[in-house]
């Protein structure tokens, strides 16, 4: 046997396991909770109380979703929704973040190793007015860069990544002020 200890509104507060019924329910009764006491395996994360039967929690059906124990349905959550589109944008920045970017009609990588070997490169550019490199783009085809261009695919680089913050921060502002499932769900990268 296993007393079901729950709270007003169905949520299973604990579960006391073994024992004789009437140990159970006095058990629970100096905890000063409701209990239903029965054979069933009960998980306080997988079932709730309503009219003093034990029901398991129905599956989920979305991240942006809470329980309602006192109807046992599951209603959209906006908070949990923000916190779920937030972490989407996130990925998706990163995404554009570290992908490419373009500078004069070039496309070039703009992976971290990519970006330490650019910013080496404005660095080398700065120190020596009169260098060239042969740089491999994107689509493996190559472009000899002096040291001029060299500067100008830095802040081209900066520039991106600039942009890619700018970006996800309004889509954050969008976010914070969506107030529905629908306008959660038309905010994209």
């Amino acid at each position: 046997m296993n007393a079901v200890l729950y709270n007003s509104d169905g949520s299973i507060y604990s579960v006391l396991f073994g024992g004789a019924e009437e140990e159970l329910r006095q058990d629970a009764g100096r905890m000063g909770k409701p209990c239903v006491v029965t054979e069933e395996l009960v998980g306080v994360d997988t079932h709730y109380v309503s009219g003093g039967s034990v029901l398991p929690i129905p599956e989920k059906p979305a991240n942006a979703n809470a329980f309602n124990y006192q109807s046992g349905t599951w209603s959209f959550d906006i908070s949990d929704a923000r916190i779920s589109k937030w972490e989407e944008i996130k990925n998706e920045r990163e995404w554009a973040e570290f992908g490419s970017f373009s500078w004069n009609s070039h496309t070039f990588q703009c992976d971290e190793r990519s970006q330490s070997r650019i910013m080496s490169a404005v660095q080398r550019a700065q120190l020596d007015s009169t260098l060239t490199m042969v740089w491999t783009l994107s689509d493996n085809s190559t472009v000899t860069l002096n040291a001029t261009e060299l500067k100008q695919v830095g802040q081209a680089l900066s520039s991106h990544i600039d942009a890619c913050h700018v970006k996800a921060r309004g889509k954050r502002s969008e976010i914070n002020a969506a107030t529905t499932e629908a306008e959660i769900d038309a905010i994209t990268w």
